[in-house]
């Protein structure tokens, strides 16, 4: 089975220094370095050797997923994205907010691709992978 990660690479996201700083509650100059791995993100710090910071807990995550869904284009893609999110959620901790959040936003697109698929002009083919369930994934 797929899984989130391999929909969303981590290693793109832009992480800055200070950023990492704010998040762990720290001086900038604390952080001699972080390198970004596959699933987790190590920071060498010098008050306390290293530290691993999962990206799940990052807000590059949520927006991840938030653009992630904005830009599906077929309730197909859709649905698979909004199975890989209930099965992350059902697998790992989320903040309740985020969670609600990324549900609501979830409907909201599959209404508007409801929407976009009743105004449809007949003479044009309908997206693929038609009205796929009113069951919400996430």
């Amino acid at each position: 089975m797929r899984k989130l990660l391999q929909a969303i690479n981590p290693r793109q996201f832009e992480i800055s220094l200070s950023y990492l700083a704010t998040y762990l509650g720290i001086p900038p100059d604390c952080i001699l370095r972080f390198e970004q791995w596959a699933q987790v993100l190590f920071v060498h710090r010098k008050d306390r050797g290293g530290q691993f910071i999962s990206y799940r807990n990052l807000i590059h995550w949520l927006e991840a997923c938030v653009q992630t869904i904005r830009t599906c284009e077929t309730h197909q893609a859709l649905q698979e994205f909004g199975q890989l999110l209930k099965t992350e959620i059902e697998r790992f901790t989320y903040a309740p907010d985020a969670i609600a959040y990324l549900r609501r936003l979830w409907q909201q697109r599959k209404a508007q691709l409801d929407l976009d698929q009743l105004t449809t002009p007949p003479n044009l083919p309908l997206p693929r992978g038609g009205a796929a369930g009113n069951e919400v994934l996430i």
